[in-house]
This record gives structure tokens, sequence and C-alpha cells, in this order.
């Protein structure tokens, strides 16, 4: 009875799980075959001309129960090739991978050892690989495109591996890297059946345009066109002479992927139809194969039942917002990962660095040992000089080093009269430690530099380490866009007849608002900015400022940002009075409206006065205007600055940078200095300074900010001065400040310039630079 009851059951169910009940039954079986099958054709993939890694690549990334069956696959494929004899090497890689599975499954001091894929190709294609490079007198290209192959192996185990876990997790649960693992599997398998041909046609084509077709109806013109563009390089670029394929798919895949809404039928069309006019333009219409390709994997397209797209398809918009936290956190990862790798390499290229910086390239005394070595040993009298007169001669040509050390050519006539008449070869012996030693300066000099450079290389690692650091806590601080209102200030300016190309609404840490507004550059005379501020701080429920105005240069569009209006406003003003013997300053400053609110102002003395000091200092202070306004931070921008310094020329440049941030927020102030001259507060009232201890730029790498904070308010003044304020003394500008009643910070500037100016009598001269900044509370 229940015998029947069951048969009654499984008649009642539909081919297709009755399929699946059958593939479940009889899944281990299916996977040796699915093992056996992909290790054949991975073994068929070739590059680079005849290179077919990819059988040892897959097999050594097989699971341990499958790996048989992976290597007896591969192993296979390399028997059946065409080119047996050029694949000795991969079946002997088969074999010591074979054994290389049996000793770690069953040795049992080996037992628990997993190695990776990676590791399981090096051991098993390197030895052979490279001894039949050697025994068959291969040259080093050859030994080159030996270890080339070997790496490539080894990085296609590693995307097989992934590629096996991405399938295991399924459609939803895929990371970026599962993505472009399976990519790149998928590029492997097209190089594989490629020259596959069945009645003329290719197997690996047509499998190429069906994934493509299949990606396009899925994940819209993004999978389409990244598909069409990886199947284009392996079928048409690698795989074979059909280089127009690269383009063709690419765009095809595009074009599919926006017909795609349309349904299955019109992406296939607009696929073929791109196809068609590529090959007329190609003149390859006579190939008949390729539409033929096209065709074929048209139709499986539209046959697939749309259960199995779904699976693929985009996740509705529901999940977006979920997504978006997702991606900000893997982002956030990824950009701490990068950042760390940085890092590292700067800390190891500072290693490297301090123990080269140690080592001496050669005593200065192998000067005269190498002229002796050339000249005296072909000299009949050597036995004498080197021998019955070793110090003697040791203390003559140390003395002649002497003579090198002072920058003169050293003459026959330089040696002692006794030496002079005893030595056979002394002008050849002068002439070799003239050019020795030469040499042994050319080294120094060498070595010095190679030293800098890597100080440098160092600066700028550590440089962008600190950037993408900040990226990653200005991405921390970014809240979830405000949809809502952004579309509200597109409609508004529709409504003007300004159809902005991008407009974003975010809100920061803080809870301030952010609108940035892209829209044609024309457009923007035909706007009253003030107007536009006050209606769109309407629309926003924000009180915005005059919008910050800066035009892109890839396109005539300009960028307006609105920010909230800050607590409190910066009044400013500076004075320079260059020394007299100079019509050049060097000193330098720049005023930046930062990004969120805050202003910073540069101040930067180039060491001594003119033009060199100018330059330095000019470079100095717009490279730093300019990585802040770029929203780069401030310690990220003293170690790429200084690593600029350091190269610029070979002669000296220094520099000193003071930087004064003012949060317009908070009214916090604070201060990096960099061998600046102190910085004078007036606060409450009372005056006061912060100084600094720290070195110039452009002296050595690893160069960093002293910093000192503190909170100002209404009333409250910054003033920043260079070297030159300060030679005579400084308390009595704590004084002035004190005791000034003004509220203008130019005229302030000028009399505290003059004072230092008059105050100086020591008969020297510097450039002076006073800059004033007043904090008000805004309007």
């Amino acid at each position: 009875m229940n015998f029947m009851q069951n048969r009654t059951g499984l008649a009642g169910l539909s081919i297709g799980a009755r399929a699946r009940q059958a593939i479940r039954a009889h899944k281990l079986g299916l996977g040796y075959l699915g093992y056996i099958a992909a290790g054949f054709v991975a073994a068929n993939a070739f590059v680079l001309g005849g290179l077919a890694p990819f059988g040892v690549a897959f097999a050594a990334s097989a699971k341990q129960k499958f790996g048989a069956a992976a290597i007896l696959g591969a192993t296979l494929g390399y028997l059946f090739s065409l080119d047996v004899l050029g694949n000795v090497k991969y079946i002997v890689a088969m074999a010591f991978l074979f054994l290389l599975r049996w000793v770690l499954s069953s040795g049992s001091l080996l037992k628990g050892i997993r190695p990776s894929g990676q590791a399981l190709t090096a051991l098993a294609l390197g030895p052979p690989s490279l001894a039949i490079t050697f025994l068959s007198g291969g040259s080093v290209y050859d030994g080159v495109l030996a270890v080339a192959e070997l790496l490539l192996a080894c990085c296609a185990a590693y995307f097989f591996s992934r590629s096996a876990q991405a399938l295991e997790l399924g459609a939803d649960n895929l990371r970026q890297t599962d993505v472009t693992s399976l990519v790149i599997t998928f590029c492997i398998v097209i190089l594989a059946l490629v020259n596959l041909k069945v009645l003329g046609v290719s197997v690996g084509r047509t499998l190429a345009v069906l994934v493509i077709l299949i990606c396009a109806q899925a994940a819209r013109e993004a999978g389409g066109a990244i598909a069409g563009v990886a199947a284009g390089v392996s079928a048409g670029v690698i795989g074979g002479p059909y280089t127009f394929l690269m383009g063709t798919y690419g765009f095809g895949g595009l074009l599919a992927g926006v017909f795609a809404p349309m349904g299955r039928a019109a992406s296939a069309g607009a696929f073929i139809v791109v196809n068609t006019f590529a090959l007329l333009a190609a003149r390859r219409i006579l190939d008949r194969g390729l539409l033929i390709e096209v065709f074929v994997a048209s139709i499986l397209s539209i046959l697939i039942p749309a259960s199995f797209l779904k699976r693929f398809s985009a996740r509705p918009a529901g999940d977006r917002a979920v997504q978006g936290e997702t991606y900000k956190a893997l982002l956030k990862n990824r950009i701490g990962g990068v950042s760390l790798a940085l890092r590292d390499v700067a800390d190891t290229t500072r290693r490297v660095n301090e123990r080269l910086s140690g080592m001496v390239s050669g005593d200065l005394s192998s000067v005269y040992n190498a002229a002796a070595d050339r000249v005296c040993r072909k000299c009949k009298n050597r036995s004498v000089c080197w021998q019955l007169k070793y110090t003697d001669t040791c203390n003559v040509l140390n003395d002649a080093l002497g003579v090198l050390r002072r920058g003169e050519e050293l003459a026959p006539e330089a040696f002692p009269a006794y030496f002079s008449k005893s030595c056979l070869r002394l002008p050849e012996l002068s002439t070799q430690m003239n050019l020795l030693f030469q040499e042994y300066t050319a080294r120094e000099s060498m070595r010095r530099k190679v030293s800098q450079v890597r100080g440098v290389v160092t600066d700028q690692f550590e440089g962008m380490a600190l950037m993408i650091d900040a990226m990653g806590r200005d991405l921390d601080e970014l809240a979830t866009q405000d949809g809502t209102t952004a579309g509200k200030v597109r409609e508004y300016l529709q409504s003007l007849n300004v159809f902005p190309d991008l407009v974003t609404c975010t809100v920061d840490g803080g809870a301030n608002m952010t609108l940035e507004v892209t829209i044609p550059t024309y457009k923007l005379s035909r706007l009253d900015l003030t107007e536009l501020t006050v209606s769109l701080s309407d629309i926003c429920g924000r009180d915005f400022g005059l919008p910050a105005c800066k035009n892109r240069t890839d396109c005539a569009a300009t960028v307006m940002t609105f920010t909230e209006k800050a607590v409190y406003t910066v009044k400013w003003g500076a004075t320079q009075l260059g020394s007299s013997c100079s019509r050049l300053c060097g000193d330098s400053y720049s005023y930046v409206d930062g990004r969120g609110g805050r202003v910073n102002v540069i101040l930067s003395d180039g060491m001594g006065s003119g033009g060199a000091a100018a330059v330095d200092s000019t470079m100095t202070s717009e490279l730093l205007a300019r990585l802040i306004e770029a929203g780069v931070s401030l310690d990220a921008s003293l170690k790429l600055v200084n690593s600029a310094l350091l190269v610029k020329s070979g002669d000296e440049s220094l520099a000193t940078i003071d930087i004064t941030g003012v949060d317009l927020y908070t009214g916090k102030a604070e201060f990096y200095k960099a061998g600046a001259a102190p910085t004078f507060l007036r606060k409450s009232g009372k005056g006061g300074y912060v100084e600094s201890s720290s070195l110039p730029v452009g002296i050595l790498g690893g160069v960093n900010f002293e910093k000192n904070a503190v909170t100002l308010r209404d009333g409250d003044v910054i003033v920043m001065v260079s070297d030159g304020a300060v030679a005579g003394g400084y308390e009595w500008l704590v004084s002035d400040l004190e005791h000034y009643g003004g509220d203008d910070p130019k005229e302030l500037s000028e009399q505290l310039a003059d004072e230092a100016r008059r105050r100086r009598t020591d008969g020297h001269e510097d450039d002076i630079t006073v800059i004033v900044l007043m904090l008000e509370r805004g309007i």
C-alpha cells in the first residue's frame, strides 16, 4: 500500500522536478563527470601561442574529493591535444600533482596540511617547466616566459577556487571579487572552446554570445557591456584573428542591455543587428559561421526559462538602501585595506632606506688600492714598494688622496721626490688615481641621490595612505543621500528652464546639509544667485550661504555647491614687506575656502630671500592649497608637498609651512606647523602664542606637523607671521595685539609689519609677512 502511494507521488511530479530529483540522487557521480569534463576543457585553453597551464591550475584548485577526477580530465586533455610534445611538461606536472595530493592525504607526517591551489600549482608545474627550459638550452627570454607562465597558472588557480566558492554561495551572495573570478573563469572557458567547431560553428564563440545575452537581459547595460568586452578579448584578441569582436561584442552587449526591458527578442535582435553591421564593416560577411553563431545563441537565449533569469536580475528598489549601506561598509573595508598596504610599503621602503644608508659603498682607500692593483702588479719593483717599503708607500698614497679631496688634479709632481725616483710608473699611477677618484665620487653622489629618492617614495606612499584614510573617515561620516529633497530641487530648477545634469543632497555627521547642482555653464549667467539661494533654502528647510561655483574642465558645466550658513565668519587681511635687496618676496600665502564650513590659511616662508625663496614658498603654498581644495587631509598634503620639494631640483629646497584652519560651525581653530614662526592669538581680550620646534619641509623624509588647537569665539583674533616679523623678539607683538581696538584686519597687519621692520636692529633684512584673521558671528 505504501509502495503504491510512493509510485503515485512520483508519477505526479513534473519532468523538471523528476530531473532535479535524479540529479540529487546521482550528485556525486555527476560531480566526478563534471570535473573530468572541466579538466579536459581547461587543458585545451591556450595563450601566447601555445602555453596551456590552465589544466594544471584547475586540477590544483579542485576540492580534495574531486581532485582525482580533475587530474584525470586535465591529463586526458593534454594527451588528446594537437600539441602532445609541447604538453610534456604539463603531463609531468599532472603526475607531480597526483603524488602531492596523495602524499598530503595519506602521509601521517603531513596530515592536516591544506596547501592552497596556488601552492600546489607552483609545486607541480614549477620544477618540470624550469627543468625543461634549462635542459633544452633555453634563452633568458625562455626562462622569463616560464616564470610568467607559472605566475599565470597560480593566478588562474586562485580564480578557479573563488569561482567554485561563488557558485556554491549562489547569485544572491556574490561579492565583487566573486564576480571578477567568474568573469576570468568565463574567459578561460572561451579560450578553451573557441577553436572547437561543429559544422564550422565555434562552440566557444556561441557560448560567449549566449552568456552576453543572458547578462544583458539579467543585468541590463552594465552586465551586457562587461560580458561583451570580456568575451571579445578572449574570443577575438587572444583566441583568434578576430580582433574586431572585442568592440562588436562589447557594443552589442550594451545595446542588448538597453533593449532588454522590451523583451528577450528585442535584446537578441539588437545584438544581431550590431554584429551584422560589424561584419559588413570588417568585410567578413562571407564568414557565415560568425553569423550562425550569433543566431544560434540568440535563439537559445530566448528559449531559456524566465525563472532562470530572475535569479540573476537586479534586486528591487526596496533593497537598494540596504545595499547602499552594505556597499558603503565594503568600500570602507577596501579603503582600509589599501591604506594598510600603502603604509606597509612605506614602512618597508623606510627600513630598506635606513639599512642601505648605513652601508658604505667603499672606503676611500679603495681608490689607491685599485690604482695599485692596475699599475703596480705589472711593475718589476712591486715587491720593493709593497713589501719592503709597504708603510712608506701607503703613507704617500694617503697624502695623494688629500690632494684629490681638495678638488685638485693629482700630478706626478705632487708625490715626494724619493718616491718619484723609485716609482717606475708614476705618470700612469697618478692618472689611474685621478680616474678612480672621479668614479668613487660619482658613485657616492649617486648613492646619496638614490637614498634621497627612496626617502621621497616613502613620503609619497605615506601621503597616499593618509589621504585614503581621510577618504575612509569622510565616507564613514557621510549619511545617506536625501533623494526626496534632491528631487524637489530638480523640479524647481526645471521650472526655471534650467535642466541640471546632476543634483545631490547629502547630510554629514554633524547634520549639516550640502547641496551640489551641476548645470550647463551658459545657464549660470541667467540665474540670480542670491534669489536662487533663498529659494533653495526654503525648499530644503536650511539656511544656505551663496554657492561656491567651480567650472568643470572635462565638459562645459558648472558645479554649484550650497552649504549651510556657519555660526561664524572670518575677516582677514595680509601685508608683505620684501627685503630691500630683492624685488621678490620669499614668503607666500593662500586663503582656502575648504569644504564643510572650514577655512584654511597657508603661510610658507622659503629659506633665505629673493627669487629662490619665492619659488620654494610659492610652490609649497600653491600645492597645499590645491590639495586642501580637493579634500586631501593636511597630514597627507604635508607628505606629498615635502616629497615634491625634495625632487624639485638638485639644489636645496627648504620652506616652512604654517596652516591655520578654522571650523566656522564650532569656532575651533587648529594650527599645523612645520618649521614655522609662532602664531599669535587674542582670546577673550588676552594675548598669547602657539610656537613650533619642528623642521621645515624639503630637508628630509618623514617630516611631520606639530599640531595645536583652541576654540575661539566672536571677536577673537589670530595673527600669522613669517620669521622676519619676529627677528626682533615677539613680546611686543603680544602687547600690540592685546591693545588694538579696531576691527580692520588689513590695518592691523600693516601696523604689525611696519613695527616688526622698525624693531629689527641686527643689521640683516628678511621678508616680512603678517596675516590677520578676525572671527565674527555670522549674519
